[in-house]
């Protein structure tokens, strides 16, 4: 005997259902009935009913078969609750006296001899409703040998008044030969996936938490739920109901109409509350004596109308939505009074990690002072746990519940500009820019003109931070009125921070002089009042040591920084230092040591609490920046994927930017197009770094799709943007792409025999070193702090020979070299791939190309479009070696380009075998000619292309896109 149990509508019966379909037979009996809560009992109606229902199958012939063997007595006393059967046996004995012993024992006989013939299960469902026949039966069934399995279910929140049923279960759970299986409710993942089934389609996530939240889990209840959303859904998001469905409402309210009045009281106490709440707190809040509390308590548990246990032993109704139906049966007034004891109450435990609570009650109850009061206390209490949304969510309310209060009934002390800059603050710790300048807006609106200076500072300063996103300008005349306004006021933390915004606009738009004025006037003001920007200051000026290549002066100030700070309570500074840090050691090129110290920073930052501030993203971008560098491709990933998993957003466009250059990097050519598209779409269009860092990574993703005169419109558009200012020396990367580009044009040009095409690509080279030439720094100089200068100087010098079509394989060492010192392996691919192609091309002997190609082939682990290259260039040199696993890009089609060669058709056939590294045999083989003819072929082709060896007609053949697609894969 199987015993199924669980609460109404958990699935039991969906349970049984699928695992007797998945182990049915061919020959298989169900034989089903059910337990009903009548008035009156009929005795054995489950049995009776399942027996009817064998009886009257239409193929009888396992009925007759069974009949023919059975005793006698079999038939009258089963016919007793199957008439037909006992009419259709003409049997003696049928007035003989009704004894359960011989019924049972009949009903066993017919069952085991159906048995004998064919699989069968008994179903009895509900037998919480069962009466005592049905149970005895059940009980001598399960302890005598039959062969017929039986399955009963149970649902186990239902009240039962009927002594025997409860013996029964528990007599029946200690049988050796029974099985309780115990359904509990669903886990998150199967509530989504329940959802997604009932849709269609993947549910949003929020609805999904909802649906667990208040269905708890129970497949009926989120089905119900899920059916009114869909049923009542309008507009562009689905929602579910806020009340419970009706016929829900019905059925779950229903077992409450049959306690008692103090009960009733009780329950609708607890349902109001909405947390587990001890006996103490609910003759408080229920407002009747302890005696009547305990006795009704009693009474709900008796009628399973609360939780069975809860971990801190409190009381609460057995299910979220038992507790909304009968909430939603109270009146108006009544609501009212019980959200207002509640909050009393609760307010009387004087616990402040209840405050919230106590604010939704006061507000359930309609008290807005009473409210405010609540949701200042909760809002202190989020952020002592660094829970920067709830802190926003509970201040921007406060600011509606102003506007309601009187002022003199407000908490002493409390004035609205503030509350709308703390929200500003706590929205971008929160990494949600976009709501903090929409409130800072709204500030500025209202505030902008204070009688009090100080206060009207201080609205300009936050409108200023977030109109400079937009428009560097705007913020710029904004912050410098801000100023203006400290003036005369005494040094503070919101001077020093206008201070140190007037600096970074400065210095952004160009104006250093001014720019470091304003630094260092940050930090006196911040000195002088002892505020927590001293570090962050600190910080900034050290960068500005390293920027000039004082690197231990920099340094110095950087540790004198980290000393001033508390990490475990200031997380805003070590957004700050750590960003300082890791930048330093990226341009440095100490790319492990950059990983290592934004990692162990972004842990401290998630325990403050900024965790998606724009600091934080900015740092993770640089920790992912790092790992790229050192080939460390797999931790990148682990590292972005969770953070980028939806559409950029203006506060992480530069996590999403490392994540299209991940895309890139693995193959993913077009999702990396359609990210970076996404980000351009962002309104941040004023940032200088913005734009070259996405025209770094475009043009790069542009050159591997063999578009390079897309990637040299992302180079000089980008150049545009910084000529004259002080990033030049970032430009390095710009520029190398650029004249990549240049030298890819060129080289396709020559292969297709367009003069034009070479002389336009050495144009545009033309343009890009005059743009180098005339900055006042070198971007491929050499440096202490930027320290790619020196490789990025050596890969412009060998693309520089590529341009000309004299590509030398020294250079190209060189440069690999130089990427090799700096554990960037790639690059040092990349430059290692461009040797081996060089060698090739000047006659080298193949083993020397060989281990160049060897090298790079190593170093490109991760990096799938230059793994596609380096295993196409070893193909047509036929270097045998086993590259790492790596993603295909698709090939380019083939022009129609072979007629300016003079190529015939059989020609053509003869390069595209060359190309792929065929022998003479093999071409021979391949297009069943001799090798001597074969060789005729090659002579002519090598003569129609203008080279000297099989290597160089295969590159021609390669960058004419005249090659064997099919070849490339």
């Amino acid at each position: 005997m199987i015993l199924v149990t669980g609460e109404a509508g958990i699935g039991k019966t969906r349970l049984i259902g699928e695992a007797l379909m998945r182990v049915s037979e061919a020959r298989a009996v169900l034989l089903t009935g059910a337990c009903l809560p009548l008035t009156e009992t009929l005795p054995l109606l489950p049995l009776a009913d399942a027996l009817r229902e064998f009886v009257q199958a239409p193929d009888s012939r396992l009925l007759d078969g069974v009949l023919a063997v059975v005793p006698p007595y079999v038939h009258a006393e089963v016919g007793r609750l199957v008439p037909r059967l006992g009419a259709t046996a003409q049997v003696n004995g049928s007035g003989a006296a009704w004894r359960r012993e011989r019924l049972f024992t009949a009903v066993g006989e017919l069952l085991e001899e159906i048995a004998r013939r064919v699989a069968v299960t008994l179903l009895v469902e509900d037998v919480h409703w069962a009466d005592a026949e049905t149970l005895d039966c059940l009980t001598y069934l399960a302890h005598a040998a039959h062969r017929p399995t039986y399955v009963v279910t149970f649902r186990s929140d239902e009240a039962s008044f009927d002594p025997p049923v409860t013996a029964w279960t528990n007599h029946i759970r200690r049988q050796r030969n029974v099985e309780e299986i115990r359904l509990d409710g669903l886990s998150g993942e199967e509530v989504e996936q329940q959802a997604a089934a009932i849709l269609g389609a993947p549910a949003p996530t929020m609805l999904v938490r909802e649906l667990q939240a208040r269905a708890e889990g129970n497949p009926f209840f989120v089905e119900q739920l899920m059916a009114a959303a869909v049923g009542g859904f309008q507009g562009d998001q689905l929602r579910l109901p806020s009340g419970v469905p009706a016929g829900l409402a019905e059925l779950l309210v229903a077992r409450t109409r049959r306690v008692g009045v103090d009960a009733r009281r009780v329950l609708e106490a607890l349902a109001v509350v909405g947390r587990p709440v001890t006996e103490a707190l609910v003759v408080e809040i229920a407002a009747i004596d302890g005696g009547a509390v305990r006795a009704a308590l009693k009474e709900l548990a008796a009628g399973r109308l609360l939780v069975d246990r809860t971990s801190d032993g409190g009381y609460r109704p057995r299910h979220a939505l038992l507790a909304e139906a009968v909430v939603a049966e109270l009146l108006p007034g009544e609501r009212s009074e019980l959200h207002s004891r509640v909050a009393e109450a609760l307010e009387g435990l004087a616990d402040t990690r209840l405050a919230a609570e106590v604010a939704g009650h006061w507000a359930a109850a309609g008290r807005p002072t009473e409210e405010l009061r609540a949701r200042l206390g909760a809002a202190d209490a989020a952020e002592h746990m660094f829970a920067y949304d709830e802190v926003a969510t509970h201040k921007l309310r406060a600011i509606e519940l102003c506007r309601q209060v009187p002022e003199q009934a407000r908490p002493p002390g409390l004035e609205m500009p503030g509350l709308y800059v703390q929200v500003v603050d706590a929205l971008k710790a929160n990494g949600d820019g976009v709501r903090a300048g929409e409130v800072a807006e709204e500030a500025y609106r209202l505030f902008s003109d204070h009688s009090d200076r100080a206060v009207a500072a201080v609205i300009h300063h936050r409108a200023a931070d977030y109109r400079s996103i937009d428009s560097a300008e705007t913020g710029l005349e904004l912050v410098e009125e801000a100023l203006r306004l400290f003036d005369g006021s005494p040094p503070s933390t919101d001077h020093a921070a206008a201070l140190f915004l007037h600096s970074n606009l400065l210095r952004s738009a160009g104006h250093q002089v001014r720019g470091r004025r304003s630094l260092r006037r940050a930090l006196e003001v911040a000195e002088a009042a002892g505020s927590p920007l001293v570090s962050r200051l600190l910080s900034v000026l050290a960068h500005d040591h390293f920027v000039h290549a004082e690197l231990e002066q920099g340094f110095e100030l950087l540790e004198r920084a980290w000393l001033l700070i508390d990490a475990d309570t200031d997380a805003e500074s070590v957004e700050w230092l750590a960003n300082i840090e890791c930048d330093v050691l990226l341009k440095t090129q100490k790319l492990e040591e950059a990983s290592r110290v934004a990692l162990r920073h972004l842990d401290a930052i998630r325990r403050g609490g900024r965790a998606d501030s724009f600091g934080a993203c900015l740092l993770a971008g640089n920790a992912a920046e790092a790992l790229i560098g050192v080939g460390r491709i797999v931790d990148a990933a682990a590292l972005l994927e969770p953070r980028t998993s939806g559409s950029p957003t203006q506060d992480r466009w530069i996590l999403d930017l490392e994540r299209a250059h991940l895309d890139m990097l693995r193959g993913g050519v077009q999702a990396a197009e359609r990210r970076i598209q996404q980000i351009r779409a962002l309104p941040i269009g004023g940032s200088v770094e913005f734009n070259r860092d996405i025209a770094q990574y475009a043009a790069e993703l542009e050159l591997w799709r063999k578009r390079p005169a897309e990637a040299v419109r992302e180079v000089e558009t980008a150049l545009e943007y910084h000529d004259g200012t002080d990033e030049v020396q970032l430009c390095g990367s710009l520029l190398v792409l650029g004249l990549r580009a240049c030298a890819d044009l060129a080289e396709a040009a020559r292969a297709g025999r367009d003069d034009g095409g070479v002389q336009l690509a050495l144009a545009v080279a033309r343009r890009i070193e005059s743009w180098r030439d005339r900055q006042t720094a070198d971007p491929l100089g050499d440096s202490a702090f930027f320290r790619a200068g020196s490789a990025e100087r050596a890969l412009w010098n060998a693309e520089c020979k590529r341009l000309t079509s004299m590509s030398q394989p020294g250079l190209w060492d060189l440069a690999a070299q130089q990427w090799e010192a700096m554990s960037r392996p790639h690059q040092a691919a990349y430059s290692r791939w461009r040797q081996a192609e060089a060698q090739l091309l000047a006659g080298h002997q193949l083993d020397v190309a060989a281990a160049a190609l060897r090298s790079a082939a190593a170093g490109a682990a991760g990096h799938a479009p230059l793994i596609t290259e380096i295993r196409a260039l070893a193909r047509r040199a036929r270097i045998s070696f086993e590259p790492p696993p790596s993603a295909t890009m698709a090939a380019p089609t083939t022009p129609d380009w072979a007629t300016l060669y003079g190529l015939t058709d059989r020609e053509l056939l003869v390069l595209r075998l060359l190309s792929s590294g065929r022998t003479n045999a093999e071409i021979g083989a391949e297009l069943f000619i001799s090798p001597k003819t074969a060789s005729v072929h090659v002579t002519h082709i090598l003569r129609k292309l203008g080279v000297t060896n099989r290597v160089q007609a295969a590159t021609v053949a390669e960058r004419a896109g005249l090659a064997d697609d099919t070849d490339r894969a």
